[in-house]
């Protein structure tokens, strides 16, 4: 029914999940990997869990260029019509059957409902986490029909995106869930070996530099979040 294209370094913490989620929602969906040579064990759940695995290389470094280049035409090739360009810590929460109800109406992109999640539980475990903001950053262009949308023209973070073709966006505006905050300490290590990859098209355009922030400064945002969170699972 679907094809998923994510990205990924380093995300042993969230590919199992991220797995889960979707075939759960898409039985038969293929999902396919494009893996910026993590040295955990991201590609060794992938395969283990049949999915596809593609290396490509930026240099040791984080480059949003590099990303959009993958994002923007990765789905291409695609046996499937439909196909959804995530990264691992983004869910979109819809099911095959109400997929099928949208296209029945011609629908080509399907509407989501961003939301941080963040962990209120004290539990780093991804099934306990049930609450999040809202956030409109992340309501993205994530699902869309390719033998309708023939460009998808993604910009940087793929928060916005211009797509050219058939565009008819669904009613119903899905909702996505973004893990933002599993835990402070796993936020830490996240930012932290971020900062150190970040590429100097990055640093020249200002992309990505949420990933310096301080300790306290992301203790006050997590701190933020978890006032302002609603139960949404």
């Amino acid at each position: 029914m679907i094809t998923i294209y994510t990205l990924s370094y380093n995300e042993e913490y969230h590919i199992q999940y991220m797995i889960d989620f979707y075939r759960k929602r898409f039985p038969d969906c293929q999902i396919i990997l494009y893996d910026n040579y993590s040295d955990d064990d991201t590609v060794k759940i992938a395969k283990n869990n049949g999915v596809e695995v593609i290396l490509f290389d930026s240099n040791n470094t984080l480059n949003d260029l590099k990303h959009i280049e993958i994002k923007n035409n990765c789905w291409k090739n695609a046996s499937t019509d439909w196909v959804l360009t995530c990264d691992m810590d983004e869910l979109l929460d819809i099911t095959q059957d109400q997929l099928k109800e949208e296209e029945s109406r011609g629908v080509s992109i399907i509407k989501s409902e961003g939301y941080n999640m963040v962990n209120l539980e004290g539990d780093t475990t991804l099934e306990t986490i049930k609450y999040g903001e809202r956030s409109d950053r992340y309501d993205k262009a994530y699902l869309f029909n390719k033998k309708l949308i023939t460009e998808i023209n993604y910009e940087v973070g793929c928060h916005e995106s211009k797509p050219i073709g058939t565009i008819k966006y669904s009613d119903t505006a899905y909702k996505a869930y973004h893990y933002r905050f599993i835990s402070i300490e796993l936020s830490m290590k996240r930012y932290n070996y971020y900062s150190k990859r970040l590429s100097k098209e990055n640093i020249k355009n200002a992309w990505g530099l949420h990933y310096l922030k301080t300790e306290q400064e992301l203790l006050d945002e997590f701190n933020i979040l978890r006032q302002r969170a609603i139960k949404l699972l």
